[in-house]
């Protein structure tokens, strides 16, 4: 998801005062761990990843390893003793702290067909700007926050704490194609390509702890720069106008949405 540009960031939760919370600037992160553990069901909503930070993942069909055990031996496995890939996490991402929020993101407008019309070029950023229907399995309360200056004041809290942290739009890869070693830095903002719906913005953040425990951050009251919205209305919200000037798109949103 390189290379584009994000908007607005959206905040979706299943209780009202979660997402008053948020709007106080009581911004809740939980360890990456978190998401490894939720137990999967039929109603999946998105957020169980037992592949969270994974370093390495190699394919079944290019891989050859010998293992060395004591009072057994040397064992070889090759690709005929596997039947899915092979994966490898390192234990000190599971105590990240992170923060998941939905990027309402668009191409640059030089990145857009310069053969198609205005308004075919329109009609593509609107589409970009939908959020999938899956994502308001979330729960009901959405909250709607312009992109740059919750950075802004979110960089200047955890600076202020002097804790270690990261934004980063999340890379989606093909798990039945990838084959390889992911770059440490990396690691927490990679998931595999079925959860792309999802286009996660995430911010880690590193307080050298370890355990199961939730951080609670407090950057100071946003209300100035998001609205709160039921979750289902989230697509009729925006709409993209574009004309022969200003270079940037003219994005709107309903004053009381």
């Amino acid at each position: 998801m390189s290379g584009r540009t994000v908007w607005f960031f959206v905040k979706i939760f299943a209780k009202e005062e979660h997402a008053d919370q948020f709007i106080k600037g009581e911004l809740y992160f939980n360890r990456l761990s978190y998401f490894k553990k939720i137990e999967n069901d039929d109603d999946d909503d998105g957020r169980p990843d037992t592949n969270e930070a994974v370093a390495v993942w190699w394919q079944p069909y290019d891989i050859t390893m010998t293992l060395n055990v004591p009072g057994v031996g040397e064992t070889k496995i090759t690709s005929k003793d596997l039947a899915a890939p092979v994966s490898m996490s390192l234990e000190c991402h599971d105590h990240f702290h992170i923060l998941c929020l939905y990027a309402m993101s668009t191409v640059s407008l030089e990145s857009l067909d310069q053969q198609a019309s205005l308004a075919e070029n329109e009609a593509e950023l609107q589409r970009q700007f939908r959020i999938d229907e899956r994502c308001v399995k979330f729960g009901q309360f959405a909250v709607v926050v312009q992109a740059v200056p919750l950075r802004a004041q979110l960089k200047e809290a955890l600076q202020h704490n002097g804790q270690w942290f990261k934004g980063a739009l999340v890379e989606y890869y093909d798990d039945e194609t990838f084959h390889g070693e992911i770059a440490p830095k990396d690691i927490p903002f990679w998931k595999q390509n079925r959860f792309s719906y999802q286009q996660e913005f995430r911010i880690c953040v590193q307080t050298n702890t370890k355990g199961d425990d939730p951080l609670t951050i407090d950057i100071g009251d946003i209300s100035h720069i998001c609205a709160k919205c039921d979750s289902l209305r989230l697509n009729e919200l925006f709409k993209v106008q574009l004309s022969v000037a200003p270079s940037t798109p003219d994005v709107h949103a309903d004053k009381d949405p």
